[in-house]
């Protein structure tokens, strides 16, 4: 009876942690029983624990076996350690998890625990014949486990621990976290703004007419800026999981730059800016045009936004000669305004990530467009970086493979 139970108890765990490869983890006891059945094999004799007297040997051995081939085959960790850290078992996951070459040797110490003081520390905790559950473990090099400890009592004070990497699970986590946050909180402004505009519409009978078409063209401001918020949100998401319709063709980059700066200039200009074409040389780039013309309102928009009244903007492309050797086509926006600090920098290429939260919502911006530049460029295979100084400005570059020897389309835009 007992071995059944312990049975159907790796059973239930097998299958639970088939079922729920991304859910929360939760084993339960029933691998430790197999450990403790592995001992009745040999596994550890100095705390062998005799059979039950009724088993067969033959049914014996054939149970310990399978539940030893269940135990090796999980994809969850499984060790166990005396009180002096002394290896008691290890599963074929669990010596991935600690990233072990070869498997250590039973009795000797697990000298890989050095390398992970937060268990070991936790292992020291473990009270005698308690159960301690950590719902999950960070470790000091940005790996999160989940893990569940649990004490045995034969040898005394040693241990067994169940425990799984889910460092991309928690990656993700947080990530719909921030996302679900910050969507909620570019939605606020907007809204607000249109509610208070429109409450002021129906109240306010005394309003003249100019203030009444100043709360209307209040409100449409934002009900754009909420359709772009919606429109943005929808082709980042289509980007990463890719399904952006793309449409690639061989095309000549440099001509797309003038038609960017000719719809942006009046917002240029309406924000004191000077915006010109630096450099339209010729290249050859297998892209989607429309993806591209993308990219580039979007850097150009975003120097007329933050670089504020009295700068200039420049974009510029040209070919460019990669350290690998290979040719490349480079897109350039620089501008001379107020430019990013060296801690911002990595992060400008986020999800609605911004340098200054007032100025940037001020503008009106989605606080996405260089997200998708990231993304679209990467899509054709190329990098996007930043270079910018405090009180100098600020280069956004572009770099994509080019198809040297190949025709570009005449037309692209």
């Amino acid at each position: 009876m007992k071995r059944a139970l312990l049975l159907l108890a790796l059973a239930a765990s097998v299958a639970l942690a088939l079922a729920l490869p991304w859910g929360p983890l939760w084993i339960g006891p029933g691998a430790l029983a197999a450990l403790a059945v592995r001992r009745w094999g040999g596994g550890n004799p100095r705390s062998a624990a005799p059979p039950p007297a009724a088993a067969p040997g033959g049914e014996r051995a054939q149970e310990t076996h399978r539940l030893r081939q269940m135990v090796e085959s999980l994809d969850t960790a499984v060790i166990a350690v005396d009180a002096d850290h002394r290896l008691l078992y290890l599963n074929p996951a669990g010596q991935a998890l600690l990233h072990l070459s070869e498997k250590p040797i039973v009795g000797a110490r697990l000298t890989a625990l050095a390398r992970v003081p937060e268990l070991a520390r936790e292992l020291d905790r473990l009270a005698t014949a308690a159960t301690v559950r950590l719902d999950r473990l960070e470790l000091a090099d940005g790996r999160v486990w989940q893990l569940e400890l649990v004490a045995l009592d034969d040898p005394p004070g040693s241990a067994a621990v169940l425990a799984r990497d889910i460092t991309g699970l928690a990656r993700l986590e947080n990530l719909r976290r921030d996302f679900i946050a910050a969507v909620s909180h570019e939605l606020r402004t907007p809204l607000t703004s249109i509610r208070g505009y429109a409450e002021l519409l129906r109240e306010d009978a005394a309003a003249s007419p100019e203030q009444r078409r100043e709360f209307v063209e209040t409100i449409a401001a934002n009900a754009r800026r909420l359709e772009r918020l919606a429109q943005d949100l929808v082709t980042l998401s289509s980007l990463e999981t890719g399904q952006y319709p793309f449409h690639f063709q061989l095309l000549d980059p440099g001509q797309l730059l003038a038609p960017a700066v000719a719809v942006l200039a009046p917002l240029a200009a309406e924000r004191g800016c000077r915006l010109r074409v630096e450099a339209a040389a010729s290249g050859c780039v297998r892209a989607d045009a429309d993806a591209l013309h993308r990219v580039l309102l979007n850097l150009i928009e975003n120097a007329i936004l933050h670089g504020g009244a009295g700068a200039e903007i420049f974009v510029a492309g040209r070919p460019a000669a990669l350290e690998s050797g290979k040719q490349a086509y480079r897109l350039e926006v620089r501008d001379t305004g107020a430019g990013i600090g060296s801690a911002d920098q990595a992060r400008v290429f986020e999800r609605f990530y911004r340098v200054d939260r007032s100025h940037a919502r001020a503008n009106g911006g989605s606080g996405l467009g260089l997200a998708l530049v990231k993304h679209i460029v990467r899509e054709h295979g190329g990098e996007v970086s930043v270079t910018s100084q405090l009180g100098q400005g600020s280069t956004f570059v572009c770099t994509l493979p080019q198809a040297p020897g190949a025709a570009p389309s005449s037309s692209h835009v």
